[in-house]
């Protein structure tokens, strides 16, 4: 077998990858456990920040006819953001799942409020220039 030589820019470049996978995991909304509730007919998924989902089945495609063995055999992906049934060849991207069952209007006020969290140092100068120009402007009135 060939050896293969990885460079030093590999390693590091691993390294990031690795890291950033670490933090997704970490995420409240990273998927920690799914399992099939066969008495309610419904995937039941658990997050890491404590919550609970359950999604009737009907509404993942794929699975409509699949025996209760096949359905029960679900897993999640490393990253903790999709659910598999590899006998079933089905693989389910939860935020995409979300928005199915919830609809988008949820979906996209929920992804909204956490892309607004997000901090960088642009965004942190540009508040601090805001800031000192007196903030927002007031809204003007119309009548």
């Amino acid at each position: 077998m060939a050896s293969v030589k990885v460079s030093a820019e590999d390693r590091e470049r691993y390294a990031r990858a690795r890291e950033a996978g670490r933090r997704q995991a970490q995420d409240p909304s990273a998927i920690t456990g799914a399992h099939y509730n066969r008495r309610r007919g419904a995937v039941e998924l658990s997050f890491a920040g404590g919550g609970m989902m359950t999604v009737p089945r009907e509404l993942i495609a794929g699975l409509e006819d699949a025996s209760i063995a096949a359905l029960s055999a679900v897993s999640v992906s490393p990253a903790g953001d999709a659910v598999s049934w590899r006998a079933l060849d089905v693989d389910v991207y939860v935020p995409g799942l979300v928005e199915r069952a919830f609809g988008k209007r949820l979906f996209a006020a929920s992804t909204g409020r956490k892309g607004g969290r997000r901090t960088s140092r642009a965004k942190a100068a540009a508040a601090k220039a805001n800031g000192a120009k007196g903030g927002r402007p007031p809204k003007s009135l119309t009548a």
